[in-house]
């Protein structure tokens, strides 16, 4: 069978990670290894098909994807009970890359349930005991996910420098205080070059910053990474139908890039190239539409 074969899997466990939002681990047998960054498509029978970015792998062989009850076929995924059924296509797209070498000083930038592959990313890195800092943005303490998870990090490896960013200085009471010591009001892209510029010159050029979230966020992290002549490796979301390429919906004119088969993962080059990077993204119809 082919990652493009739908196969039938049972709910091994959920996870409430706040209100709206679970985590749902299922066992994909006979399955390709996901890498962080690659997406499946859930398929719901008698609702719809959507994909959904993976959220995490365990060294058991589980998946797991994290899922916000937004519409009719989410709010299915989330009537489903341990031991229920679900349709998976995947892993499919391509993944964040990884440098060979050590030499490299990684950022994550991680927004809403972007931070989904940022977690993804985040425990590979720190089950190969590589360091990086972690740029969390949160609009409201209520919607925080992943917090035991990053905590869990930050103990594991004690030179993990996690920050999380509000974007409303009336947020950031306790329960988010006892995970994150460190508090940032502001945008995640003006924590990135607040901390771009606290590293020493010489090491600016060592830079890589891996991305996820609302596409305005990463555009704006887009413009600070090139300002600054640093490497980016981005995660873009788009309405799709098939997730492999039939359905168009998920083009980025005017260079045609697919998200489903040539993304979701983007790099600097790649994004310069985009017109639609930041600005436009096509609804149901296939009708180009301002992002918000």
């Amino acid at each position: 069978m082919t990652e493009n074969t739908i196969k039938t899997v049972k709910i091994l466990r959920i996870f409430n990670e706040c209100a709206g939002v679970n985590t749902i681990w299922f066992k994909m047998s006979n399955a390709k290894t996901p890498k962080p960054g690659q997406f499946v498509m859930i398929w719901i029978p008698g609702v719809d098909e959507i994909p959904m970015s993976l959220s995490d792998f365990d060294d058991k062989g589980n998946w797991a994807i994290s899922v916000k009850k937004v519409g009719e076929c989410t709010k299915a995924i989330h009537d489903l009970k341990v031991g229920d059924n679900i349709g998976v296509r995947g892993p499919l797209g391509n993944h964040f890359k990884l440098q060979a070498d050590n030499s490299k000083k990684i950022i994550l930038v991680g927004g809403g349930l972007g931070n989904a592959a940022i977690k993804f990313l985040a425990t590979k890195l720190n089950d190969t005991n590589i360091k990086f800092h972690l740029i969390y943005g949160l609009i409201y303490e209520k919607d925080a996910i992943f917090v035991k998870d990053f905590l869990k990090f930050d103990l594991n490896n004690s030179d993990i420098n996690l920050c999380i960013d509000f974007d409303d200085e009336n947020v950031g009471g306790s329960t988010v205080k006892k995970f994150y010591n460190s508090k940032f009001i502001g945008r995640p892209h003006e924590r990135l070059e607040n901390l771009i510029n606290e590293y020493p010159k010489e090491d600016i050029s060592k830079l890589i910053v891996y991305a996820c979230g609302p596409e305005i966020m990463i555009y704006n992290v887009f413009e600070i990474c090139e300002k600054y002549n640093i490497e980016l490796q981005v995660s873009l979301e788009r309405i799709m139908r098939c997730g492999c390429g039939l359905c168009g919906l998920c083009v980025i004119d005017p260079i045609g890039l697919l998200v489903c088969k040539d993304g979701p993962i983007f790099s600097s080059k790649e994004l310069r190239k985009m017109g639609d990077f930041g600005k436009y993204r096509r609804d149901f119809a296939g009708k180009k539409i301002k992002l918000n």
